[in-house]
C-alpha cells in the first residue's frame, strides 16, 4: 500500500508528514477534518536527502498492516471471549459477573496490545519509498 505525503518535521531517520491539504479542497468532508491534524511517524531507512515540504511517496507492507489490525483489534476481542467462557465457568448463576470477567479480560487485551506496539513501533510504521515524480 503506497500513498502521497507531504514532510512536515525531519527528526534524524524519523519523519514527520502529513496528507498535501489541498486535495481536499471542494470535498463536501473538508469541514469535519479540517480540525484534526493528520500526521503521523514515517521512517527513512535509506537515508534520502529530504527537507520539510518535500512530497515523498511511503508504503507499508501489507502484511503489517494486516498484523498490527489483528493485534490490536483481534487479540483483545479473543480475550473477551476467554473472559466471557472463563465467567461462566467461575459463576454460572450470575450474568453480571460473567460480563464482568469479559470486559476486565477485553481491557486487558488492550493493555497489552498497547504495550506490544510501545516496544514494537518502528517495526509497524511505514518507510519513504522514494520523493514524488514531476
Amino acid at each position: 500500500m503506497t500513498r502521497e505525503v507531504r514532510i512536515s518535521a525531519i527528526e534524524g531517520t524519523t519523519i514527520k508528514a502529513g496528507c498535501d491539504q489541498s486535495a481536499c479542497e471542494g470535498c463536501k468532508s473538508s469541514t469535519f477534518c479540517r480540525g484534526r491534524k493528520d500526521e503521523f511517524e514515517i521512517l527513512n531507512p535509506e537515508g534520502l536527502e529530504l527537507k520539510v515540504g518535500d512530497d515523498v511517496v511511503i508504503a507499508m507492507d501489507g502484511g503489517r498492516t494486516v498484523a498490527a489490525t489483528a493485534i490490536s483489534l483481534a487479540f483483545p476481542l479473543l480475550c473477551f471471549l476467554i473472559g466471557l467462557l472463563l465467567g461462566r465457568h467461575w459463576w454460572p448463576d450470575s450474568e453480571p459477573m460473567q460480563l464482568l470477567a469479559a470486559l476486565v479480560l477485553l481491557l486487558a487485551g488492550f493493555a497489552v496490545a498497547g504495550i506490544y506496539f510501545h516496544f514494537t513501533r518502528r517495526r509497524y510504521m511505514p518507510t519513504v519509498r522514494g520523493k514524488k515524480e514531476g
